[in-house]
Parts: structure tokens; sequence; C-alpha cells
């Protein structure tokens, strides 16, 4: 596992933003039923990040991605997008400009509710410190330093028996591919009835097909679900996002793929 990797350099891209969409639409539906549920974050970063720090800006990843859509969400009545906006909103006290951005562990923390309960896993030493003022403020969410492929298997299964987890490397070493499928395979089997989202990157290298290829061969069910931003041929860096999601809400995938079809409208008109 890489320590030199911060997602403040990357913060709001469009890999966020797929990952972000599926997120909100996952832990929504938990939320539908009024019995408590777990939710585990495994490389939460540092949960509220600045589009205008220096690291930001170095990349303006951030302000090229969710900068340049945030626009379209005022102009749907799609709900998943609205939730998304209100969330970000809620960082930002002046609404006409976009200075912070909610990682996934901050938004995952912002949909609980009063019966649920957070953990969130974080390695790197001064992220750490970074997320554990974004999460102050909530009662119900644990931070732990610590790497959580050999912690994982202490909180599974939950007390709670619903929820779900987000497994978000950076997948800078290659062998993550397969190492992050594995434990993907390992989780499942001690709890089956949690959800299991596991992002990763579509780069030309197409080492992604090896993480696939590994969880079929285990016949895991899942829900595979890529964004592709540009031309796969052309691309020299990460040309779109993936997502894997294992005992995936069954409406969940048609939201998330209704609000990035508003999006992709939207940019395409842009």
């Amino acid at each position: 596992m890489s320590l030199s990797y911060q997602h403040i350099y990357h913060a709001g891209n469009f890999a966020d933003i797929h990952k972000h969409l599926w997120l909100i639409a996952v832990i929504e539906h938990l939320g539908n039923k009024e019995k408590p549920f777990f939710w585990l974050d495994t490389h939460a970063g540092r949960g509220i990040y600045d589009l205008y720090s220096p690291e930001a800006q170095k990349t303006k990843e951030g302000l090229n991605g969710i900068g340049k859509v945030l626009k379209l969400f005022e102009k749907s009545d799609n709900p998943l997008l609205a939730k998304y906006k209100t969330l970000i909103d809620e960082l930002n006290s002046d609404k006409t400009t976009l200075q912070f951005y909610p990682g996934s562990a901050y938004l995952a923390a912002s949909l609980l509710r009063e019966q649920d309960r957070m953990t969130a896993f974080e390695l790197h030493p001064q992220e750490i410190e970074h997320l554990k003022l974004a999460m102050h403020d909530f009662e119900k969410v644990t931070v732990k330093y610590g790497d959580m492929s050999k912690l994982i298997s202490g909180f599974l299964p939950p007390k709670e028996r619903r929820g779900g987890i987000l497994i978000d490397p950076s997948f800078e070493i290659k062998s993550e591919y397969e190492s992050q499928a594995r434990l993907l395979m390992q989780s499942v089997k001690k709890w089956s009835t949690g959800t299991f989202m596991l992002w990763y990157p579509l780069l030309p290298q197409r080492r992604h097909e090896r993480l696939k290829e590994v969880l079929r061969d285990a016949q895991l069910m899942m829900t595979v679900d890529e964004w592709v931003f540009e031309n796969p041929s052309k691309a020299i860096g990460m040309y779109g996002s993936g997502m894997i999601i294992v005992n995936s809400p069954y409406t969940a995938a048609e939201k998330v793929k209704r609000a990035l079809s508003i999006l992709e409208k939207g940019m395409s008109k842009g």
C-alpha cells in the first residue's frame, strides 16, 4: 500500500462524481428501513477537500470535474443529483463559489441517522489528522488509523447486520488489483448480507480486467458499472471510472445511470 498518495490532488474529478453518486444511492437505500446500519470506509482520505488549496490548484482536477458540472445539478430535477448538490452546498456558505468538496467519508457520515454508525480507516499519517477534524462533529463516526486490510476482519460482521463497505484504494501498486479483489471476497464471506462497493480506475494498461477476472472466477455475484470519460484508444491517463457492487440495492444502478445520463448530455451541449 502506497503512502505517497494524497487524494487532494484528485478530489472532485469525474471518478469521484461516479463513486459518490453510487455511494449516495446505496446509503439512501439503507436508510429507507428503520433498522440501524453500519458503514465502513476503508480509504477515507481527509474527509473534506479545499479545491483552492495549492495541491488541488496544481492539477485543477476538481475545478475541471465537479466545478464544471455542478451547474447542471441546478437545472435538473433528478433527486440523486439534488441530494448530491445539497451535501456539497452544506460545506460552502457562499453558494456561488465551490471551494470545499466532501469526500466519501464525509458524504457517508452526513447521511447517517441517529441509530446508524460508521468507521473510517486511513493509513496516511497526514491525512488522518485532516480526517479527525472533518469527522469531529459526527458522534456516530469512529476514525481509525491503520492498514484496513489487516484490521477489517475484526469489524465483520457488524452487530447491526445491515450496512456496507466502500473500498477505495489508490491502485498505485500493481498488486493491489488482485489483493483488493481477494479482500473483497474474504469480506463477503464474513458478511454475506452487506453491500460492498469497490472502486477502480480505467487505465490504458487495463489491469482492472484482472481484478474483474479474479472476482468472476470466484463466482461472486456482482454489478459492474464503468463510466468512460473519453476515447480509451487515445487516453494516456485515467480514461474512466469503475465500480463493482456486491449486493447492490435493486434501484441503485438505474438511479446512477439516470444521473450520469443527465451529466453526459449537459457536458455534450457545453
